[in-house]
């Protein structure tokens, strides 16, 4: 099997002749929590769908497991949960009873019931009518539904979407024991940045079909740019510092009486000395670091 679980290659969809997906590839690794990003329209549910065989793609080739999804479809999705959009229930009928209904077409044992309810703590509210659930409990029962017969890939297309706090980090936590004790590889899309960061070890970002980003959060980061404030002591010096930096290879910018130096490497203590040792005195200096909403923001401003 190939060491990803998840591979598209070149993936592209139209919708009246706009590439709503263009040439997508993702690649992602077993027991990962991947984190799909993207603002609303961005492409991530018609990725999804594409990848568990909803709809076919114009171009490319998906492989789920190692197998095409394609040519084993049918082999490959008895090994995939998944909650796309909004879940599906009988709401006339119990928590119990809708599982037991796809426990049937699965062809699953009864205790997977009790199992996946207690999971996510939903045993108490068995015997309620799904219509009299919350918000929140609804998702969780869905991903109750999506658990059943134990997939090794789990898909959650927005999971939190109109969820309050409390309900927002149940689904959390949920995911997150999922995949450090069931080993279950998930990959979770959404278009809030704040959400993804506290669950996935590697992230993939995307804005207008286009894949802006993918890798681990930590060298997204790295990514973000630095940039130091400098305020002079002396007004006058202003424009021999600001020379002096250009010449230093440094990119500078002047605004109201202080001076901005940015770049992804640089460095505030090397700047103040290097000031210093030019016989500068600094009344205000500091370095800022763009926050990982900020990131965000900047790659999917413009494609």
């Amino acid at each position: 099997m190939s060491q990803y679980i998840v591979k598209t290659e070149n993936l592209i969809k139209k919708f009246n002749n706009v590439n709503s997906v263009d040439n997508i590839n993702l690649k992602v690794r077993e027991g990962e929590i991947y984190g799909f990003l993207g603002p609303n329209g961005a492409g991530k549910s018609t990725t999804i769908k594409m990848i568990l065989g909803l709809i076919k793609p114009n171009s490319g080739e998906i492989s789920v497991f190692g197998k095409s999804i394609k040519d084993d479809r049918e082999e490959i999705l008895k090994n995939i949960g998944a909650l796309v959009e909004s879940p599906s229930y009988y709401g006339h009928l119990t928590a119990y009873e809708n599982l037991d209904i796809l426990r049937r077409v699965l062809k699953v044992s009864k205790s997977e019931i009790e199992e996946k309810l207690k999971l996510v703590s939903l045993w108490n509210a068995k015997n309620k009518k799904v219509r009299e659930f919350s918000l929140g409990m609804k998702q969780r029962l869905g991903i109750a539904q999506a658990l059943m017969g134990n997939p090794k890939l789990l898909i959650l297309d927005e999971p939190t979407n109109g969820l309050d706090p409390a309900g927002i980090i149940e689904i959390r936590n949920l995911i997150k024991y999922l995949a450090k004790e069931r080993n279950i590889t998930i990959i979770i899309s959404s278009h809030i940045l704040s959400e993804i960061e506290l669950v996935a070890t590697e992230v993939a970002v995307i804005n207008k079909g286009k894949l802006l980003y993918q890798g681990s959060l930590d060298n997204l980061k790295k990514n973000s740019t630095n940039e130091v404030l400098i305020r002079l002591e002396n007004h006058e010096d202003k424009e021999l510092v600001f020379k002096l930096l250009i010449s230093r290879k440094y990119k500078v910018q002047e605004d109201n009486g202080t001076l901005k130096v940015k770049g992804n490497s640089i460095s505030a203590s090397t700047i103040c000395r290097e000031l210093i040792m030019a016989g500068y005195d600094i009344n205000y200096l500091s370095q800022e670091k763009s926050s990982l909403e900020e990131i965000f923001l900047g790659l999917t401003k413009e494609v």
